[in-house]
């Protein structure tokens, strides 16, 4: 083990099973989870690809679960997006310190994590359409080029009281889990 300490390991295979834990429980969250967890001992850099990395085979089963009801006109406007984010996220990973880039993540799970709290008291916004959605797509692109944290931006655009669709469109979590509507 040439540079990894068995510390560093163990708080690895942690945070990787309390992401992994976490995302089988709820049907998402594992890129938040395993950064609170590895940005701690991982440079940002190493830590958004493992996030990336592991964030597509954990939610890969989901979306092949979850292949046939998939509406790929909703979802062109989130793609292409995203597409167009992730070259700025992956710029300003190169860009931002670590520490800076640490502090940022950090800010972002909790600002998202008070937003959870107070949403149900948020006030409906009007239907916002494709463009909007392609705008949630760049900051999602950004954030998932940065950090590896893809759905933030798509929970909060996508939250019931947004006023955006029908609560039947909102609900995206995998077969069993409990969608709040």
């Amino acid at each position: 083990m040439d540079g990894v300490s068995v510390t560093d390991l163990s708080l690895f295979i942690a945070g990787a099973f309390a992401a992994a834990f976490v995302t089988g429980l709820a049907g998402f969250a594992f890129a938040i989870v395993a950064a609170a967890a590895w940005l701690h001992f991982l440079p940002p850099v190493q830590a958004t690809a493992l996030i990336v990395a592991y964030g597509l085979i954990v939610q890969g089963v989901s979306v092949w679960k979850l292949r046939r009801a998939i509406i790929w006109q909703r979802l062109l406007p989130f793609l292409i997006g995203g597409a167009i984010g992730v070259p700025l996220g992956i710029e300003l990973l190169r860009w931002a310190s670590p520490a800076a880039l640490r502090i940022a993540v950090g800010a972002v799970l909790v600002l998202f994590s008070l937003y959870t709290l107070v949403r149900a008291q948020l006030g409906s916004t009007p239907r916002a359409g494709r463009v909007a959605d392609g705008a949630v797509g760049v900051v999602n692109g950004v954030l998932g080029g940065a950090t590896g944290l893809t759905g933030i931006a798509a929970v909060v655009g996508a939250a019931p009281g947004a006023g955006r669709r029908p609560s039947s469109e909102r609900c995206s979590s995998p077969p069993g889990s409990r969608c709040s509507r």
